[in-house]
């Protein structure tokens, strides 16, 4: 991570509005990029946060990068209920996540 980037998690759509706010108060402030994350449900979320701000917000302000990935989401054991225990005990689901770099576009 460069030492000029700020990094925002969204952990729901209800942040939206949150995370907005800091991005807008991280490019005043001088930071010449921004990383954006988000997991399962809420990339689509994460995707919408960038194009806010890249388009209707901060027009000096590019896609740099966007990285597309997964990890393992493994499955919680509950007590009781053994059957379904058995099943699923090694069982492990992956999780899409997604990481949007936005900075500010460079004068050529």
């Amino acid at each position: 991570m460069a030492p000029n980037q700020t990094t925002l998690f969204i952990k729901n759509r209800r942040d939206k509005d949150r995370i907005i706010k800091d991005a807008i108060f991280a490019f005043s402030g001088g930071r010449k990029s921004l990383l954006i994350k988000g997991e399962g449900e809420e990339i689509s979320t994460a995707v919408e946060i960038a194009e806010i701000l890249k388009n209707r917000l901060y027009p000096g302000i590019e896609i740099g990068n966007v990285n597309l990935g997964s990890r393992p989401f493994f499955i919680k054991r509950q007590r009781g209920n053994n059957n379904r225990n058995k099943n699923n005990r090694n069982k492990k689901d992956i999780i899409s996540k997604i990481e949007i770099l936005l900075k500010t576009k460079s004068i050529m």
